[in-house]
């Protein structure tokens, strides 16, 4: 069992990503497909040539992509981050795996994205909700 600091959210999206490199404030765009996210990082698929290696630290904007859509959404998150790692293509595919690990807060324009992740329940009968009238000590109010 893996032992990790924040939980993942597992999904296959597709996304646009665009990498800025801070200094220079030159900038890289990119497609790929979102695999994984937490609070403390991300990891994606993306098509050569990448615009970062590994140890790089930039600044990451993710736009996702509905399906059927050429545009991007414009619902998009920011964040700056360390490229920890960058794995080669399995066989039958182009697509590296990204994985980057957040160096700052997750923003989506000038907010912080919150993320819930729910524990896994056991498949079966659930609980019985209380009734208010079965609630102990009678009424709530």
């Amino acid at each position: 069992m893996e032992n990790r600091r924040h939980p993942r959210l597992s999904v296959n999206l597709p996304i646009r990503f665009v990498v800025e490199q801070a200094e220079t404030k030159e900038s890289q765009a990119g497609q790929g497909k979102l695999k994984n996210i937490s609070y403390g990082g991300i990891l994606f698929e993306a098509e050569p040539p990448l615009p970062m290696q590994t140890g790089h630290v930039r600044e990451f904007s993710f736009f996702l992509m509905p399906e059927n859509k050429k545009e991007c959404d414009l619902t998009h998150f920011q964040a700056q981050g360390l490229v920890l790692r960058i794995e080669a293509p399995d066989p039958g595919s182009s697509a590296y795996e990204v994985a980057v690990q957040f160096l700052s807060a997750l923003k989506k324009k000038e907010l912080t994205i919150k993320m819930t992740v729910s524990p896994r329940r056991r498949v079966g009968a659930l609980p019985k909700p209380i009734q208010d009238d079965e609630a102990p000590g009678g009424s709530l109010i």
